[in-house]
């Protein structure tokens, strides 16, 4: 007869390899910049992990990378959003079943989704805006 407490080590460890699967490890693609350092590419990549674990609940990051050199975009951007500079990166996530709640459309694979972020006086990166388009 099976008892009440193997049935909450099975519920047990069923959570604890649910957990497992949430911590991926996230692809971090490599684009080189005539205009921007790997550092500070690398500290606008770490602004959109940190907001995406934050606010993006539901989702599954997968990639994230520079969109590439564009300095008549980022110029663009940079007055649009009142910085001195700006930079655009990339990332391809899954979305799942609650993924609605944040405006996504769920158990969904997003691919290239926009993310854009200004800064100025060489100072921190800070996120703007985003999507398609």
């Amino acid at each position: 007869m099976v008892t009440k407490k193997f049935y909450k080590i099975i519920l047990c460890l069923l959570l604890i390899m649910c957990v497992g699967c949430q911590r991926k490890e996230i692809k971090v693609r490599t684009i080189y910049s005539d205009i921007y350092t790997e550092e500070e590419i690398q500290e606008a990549i770490d602004v959109i992990k940190k907001e995406f674990s934050k606010d993006w609940k539901g989702c599954t990051l997968k990639e994230i990378y520079y969109a590439g050199d564009d300095k008549a975009l980022f110029t663009s951007y940079a007055k649009q959003y009142q910085g001195e500079e700006a930079i655009v990166l990339k990332t391809n996530f899954h979305t799942n079943y609650f993924a609605w709640k944040i405006g996504l459309n769920s158990n969904c694979d997003y691919e290239d989704y926009q993310w854009i972020l200004i800064r100025n006086n060489n100072g921190k990166w800070k996120h703007v805006d985003g999507g398609y388009g």
